[in-house]
């Protein structure tokens, strides 16, 4: 039996949390708490996240009597948009309210038919790594399961016809498997076909190195993990990621090595490269080594540049020689490109979108217009 929804979930009126629940919670949750049977409860359930109904009234072919007993126990919460950012490159950055007044950011990233949203955990982060701007906020406070699953529900509806999200990256404000009983709640949601109905193939996970956590989510999710490096020795890895300390480099390879791995997936290995820090053909050796056991993905970043750190990107071709150190071994290696760096959404840059429009000038024009409608672009 599915556990029960946690207290947490209900609003100050007492009533539960609808689209925190994946469909055994909402179903056990029907049949125990309002007498309902399976049929009407998957009714109301693809309704909240197919439909995007924002009251139980709306519920098609469902008896009055039942959505009342539905109303009367649950609310159906939704984000606020505060903010939208357009880059020049169509990368969106959308800046949501929550219940309690927080904020957090989700990013849409369109390339050709791949539209990819990169999905907050989190309000703030508790990893701090030094590189990135989230890490500053701090842990404010893990995000419920329909902040995670509302993000790609709420966006996904505001697109152009004919277009839609195909892949979901956890790569948002925050840590994922430091949120992992959300994140599966949320994530069973994104996958089961009476809601969101995402591919297992199309999400990923990505973690700075939680370990106990990485064979936990393989365990319950069947989705792809990304892993966050961004250093080839010990010391270097816990000056800049402290999470280190707690487990270290080594482990967090051997659980690599370690992570079931279906036919034909391979791990992602993220590696932000740092100018005339990791990014040296000692690096390059390195890293080679550590990985070429395990299926993998290598992703480069050149970090991006922001005035609140002094580190550097590395030159283009530097980056594109360092790649092809891997690729003349037979390692699958790429070089992600940056979008979004003229409104702060590229990788390591969420978490001060509203401190950013005032500084910049983008506040009137990046103002949600109703219902979420297309804001001019920063830069106009």
């Amino acid at each position: 039996m599915p556990p029960r929804p946690h207290k947490l979930l209900r609003n100050a009126e007492g009533k539960l949390d609808a689209k925190s629940l994946n469909w055994p919670m909402f179903e056990t949750f029907a049949a125990s708490e309002l007498g309902e049977g399976s049929e009407r409860a998957r009714k109301v359930f693809t309704a909240l996240w197919q439909k995007g109904v924002r009251s139980f009234d709306e519920v098609p072919n469902v008896a009055r009597t039942a959505l009342k007993k539905f109303d009367e126990a649950m609310y159906i919460p939704f984000l606020e948009p505060e903010l939208v950012l357009k880059s020049k490159d169509g990368t969106r950055k959308f800046l949501w309210k929550l219940e309690d007044g927080y904020t957090i950011e989700s990013v849409l990233i369109p390339d050709g038919d791949r539209v990819t949203l990169c999905v907050s955990s989190q309000v703030g982060c508790a990893m701090a790594c030094t590189f990135c701007l989230t890490g500053d906020l701090g842990l404010k406070r893990h995000l419920k399961p329909s902040e995670i699953a509302g993000q790609p529900m709420q966006v996904g509806r505001l697109l152009d016809e004919g277009q839609r999200i195909t892949n979901i990256v956890m790569m948002g404000m925050g840590e994922p498997l430091h949120n992992l009983d959300n994140l599966c709640t949320a994530l069973e949601t994104c996958l089961d076909d009476k809601a969101l109905n995402f591919s297992h193939r199309k999400i990923t996970v990505s973690t700075v190195g939680l370990v106990p956590k990485m064979g936990e989510l393989a365990e319950r999710l069947p989705v792809n993990l990304a892993v966050s490096l961004n250093a080839t020795t010990e010391e270097r890895r816990r000056e800049i990621m402290p999470i280190t300390k707690k487990h270290s480099l080594a482990e967090l390879i051997q659980a690599c090595k370690d992570f079931p791995l279906p036919s034909g997936k391979r791990i992602t290995f993220e590696y932000v490269m740092f100018r005339g820090d990791n990014d040296t053909l000692e690096d390059a050796a390195r890293l080679y080594e550590m990985l070429k056991d395990i299926p993998t993905k290598l992703n480069l970043i050149p970090y991006n540049e922001n005035p609140e750190r002094e580190i550097q990107r590395p030159d283009q071709q530097w980056v594109e020689d360092f790649r092809e150190y891997f690729v003349e071994r037979g390692m699958n290696c790429t070089i992600r490109t940056t979008r979004g760096l003229d409104i702060s959404a590229a990788c390591g840059q969420l978490g001060k979108a509203w401190a950013q429009a005032m500084d910049r000038g983008w506040l009137e024009q990046a103002r949600a217009m109703a219902g979420m409608g297309e804001a001019p672009s920063a830069g106009a």
